[in-house]
């Protein structure tokens, strides 16, 4: 823990949450802090109403870009940095670092995901539990009163981006598809429990397009015979790597087609993720859409 709780501080890259209910901060926190401080990283600080004297209010407030919270009966302790998420029992105090008997739990928020990708079969639901947690926080942040707002904080209105859902995240991907994709409206869907992708029904006739993090997936909506005949007239001229700036597979005829982007043919790293990059998207997906539509005579 006392290796831990510094590294997950100094090494936030973006936001940094901290809840405890007691907090006298030891000179290896403080210079933690300082160090994510002074890198312009927003630091929110939930502490429980009461529990926190003037001299460590004074040290707290010295930071510029802290947001401080309390609560009137949290008890957790909790350490995320967007990345990394510590539970356990140790409070922001000294006292705790030198003498106390201490245990917590480390999650990294990628690992946990693999986790349940690697344990297909088994009875993991790893990425839940990491969501459970955020969950908690969300509600913590919610039900605490503000004493201070860094100028980040009030800006934004005290937005936390490392607390959005899969949920939020994917909504505001599909707002910004939408922006680009003009009659095409995309919407956040739930493939499956907990994996949410911007999904467009009836992109064209029958054929539906979801766009997930490194893929777009066609979804052919045909009767069985159709989508049969569709996939062995597709296999006959079928090539990895049939259209510029991407590569696509098609397994099953039951399955998604699925497109990826092709970095060797195309510079998808600094395309950026405006007009040009939403741009590539479209005239993929139109590939696709224009040898079916040949296929089918649609």
């Amino acid at each position: 823990m006392n290796y831990w709780i510094p590294k997950l501080i100094s090494e936030a890259k973006s936001e940094l949450i901290l809840i405890v209910p007691y907090i006298k901060v030891s000179p290896n926190i403080f210079k933690a802090l300082k160090k994510v401080d002074d890198k312009g990283i927003d630091i929110t600080l939930v502490y429980r109403e009461n529990k926190l004297s003037a001299g460590e209010k004074n040290k707290l407030n010295s930071f510029s870009h802290l947001n401080l919270l309390h609560h009137p009966n949290i008890h957790c302790k909790c350490y995320y940095n967007g990345d990394l998420l510590i539970l356990g029992s140790m409070n922001l105090y000294e006292y705790s670092e030198k003498n106390n008997r201490e245990m917590g739990i480390l999650l990294h928020k990628e690992m946990m995901k693999d986790l349940d990708l690697n344990m297909q079969g088994w009875d993991s639901d790893s990425k839940a539990i990491f969501d459970d947690a955020i969950f908690e926080i969300k509600e913590i942040i919610n039900g605490a009163q503000v004493e201070k707002l860094s100028e980040k904080g009030k800006s934004k209105n005290f937005k936390i981006e490392i607390i959005k859902t899969d949920e939020e995240y994917e909504i505001e991907k599909s707002n910004r598809l939408n922006k680009y994709f003009l009659n095409k409206k995309f919407k956040a869907f739930e493939e499956t429990e907990n994996n949410w992708v911007s999904k467009c029904e009836n992109y064209f006739n029958k054929v539906d397009v979801l766009i997930e993090n490194n893929r777009i997936a066609i979804q052919f909506n045909l009767p069985e015979n159709e989508l049969k005949s569709l996939y062995q007239k597709w296999k006959l001229t079928y090539q990895e790597y049939e259209f510029p700036a991407i590569k696509y597979y098609w397994n099953y005829h039951s399955s998604n087609l699925l497109i990826y982007r092709d970095s060797v043919s195309y510079d998808w790293d600094n395309v950026g993720r405006g007009e040009n990059y939403h741009n590539k998207l479209a005239e993929a997906i139109g590939q696709i859409i224009s040898k079916y539509r040949i296929l089918t005579g649609r």
